[in-house]
């Protein structure tokens, strides 16, 4: 009798409490390896934000050993006056894309790839490089940047927007990861996305160095898509004497 129930039992497969079990098993596994796998997914997205900004970096400096600043109020001006048949968009505004589009003004930057960087943050998102048409105002249109520009918070003679000084190699010059805004972030109060890279923003400086901030942001109790600076961290450099020089600055978000 006893080897018969031993056949039955073996018969009628698991139990009720054996397969559940055996699915908190499974599900205990698989939260532990989500995260990893997530972050292994994200690796070639981070490296291609990161590539695409030190390109980035080399057309903006290419773009001040030309016109002898970074794009800004004034250096739209000197553009439109000395190329009036050519048409790639506004050239000055409150987002990152109105600036970055003087870019193709120099010689042999004709492309919108350096300025791509797969993201989705507040329900907004790039997913695929530009494509390429930049003529007829169509250069770095709505969704085809990622990347913000940082620019001078004092203006010029006549109210324009000034970039930042270009003897300050230190300075941060572009980001990618910027939480949309649709005015400028004063320096004092940048918010940071940190959900497209899993905590990950990189900041372009202009000697050409790209640096991840994750260690230096802290999230956001309200919004988890979203990030601020640590209390006792800072993006902008202090001056010899030791102030800080963060309200010497605006960020201006891409447009998405």
């Amino acid at each position: 009798m006893k080897v018969s129930a031993l056949r039955n039992n073996a018969k009628g497969g698991f139990t009720l409490i054996e397969l559940m079990v055996v699915i908190a098993i499974l599900a205990a596994l698989a939260s532990i390896g989500y995260g990893p796998i997530l972050d292994h997914m994200n690796d070639g997205q981070r490296q291609k934000a990161q590539s695409n900004l030190q390109s980035l970096g080399t057309i903006l400096r290419q773009f001040k050993t030309d016109y002898g600043t970074y794009p800004c109020d004034s250096t739209a001006t000197t553009l439109q006056d000395s190329n009036p048949d050519l048409n790639f968009g506004s050239l000055t505004g409150n987002t990152a894309n109105d600036y970055f589009r003087q870019v193709f003004y120099s010689k042999g930057n004709s492309s919108e790839k350096p300025f791509f960087a797969q993201i989705s943050c507040a329900g907004k998102t790039i997913a695929a490089e530009g494509d390429e048409r930049l003529a007829n105002g169509s250069a770095l249109a709505k969704g085809e940047n990622a990347m913000a520009y940082v620019m001078s918070s004092k203006t010029d003679e006549e109210g324009g927007k000034k970039a930042i000084p270009g003897n300050k190699s230190n300075v941060p010059l572009a980001f990618c990861g910027i939480y949309p805004s649709n005015t400028p972030y004063p320096g004092t109060s940048v918010e940071f996305d940190i959900s497209s890279f899993r905590g990950h923003v990189f900041m372009l400086s202009a000697d050409g160095s790209v640096k991840d901030l994750e260690k230096n942001l802290d999230e956001d109790d309200n919004d988890d898509e979203k990030g601020r600076l640590k209390p006792d961290a800072s993006i902008f450099p202090e001056t010899k004497k030791g102030r800080a020089t963060a309200e010497d600055y605006i960020v201006l978000s891409p447009d998405l």
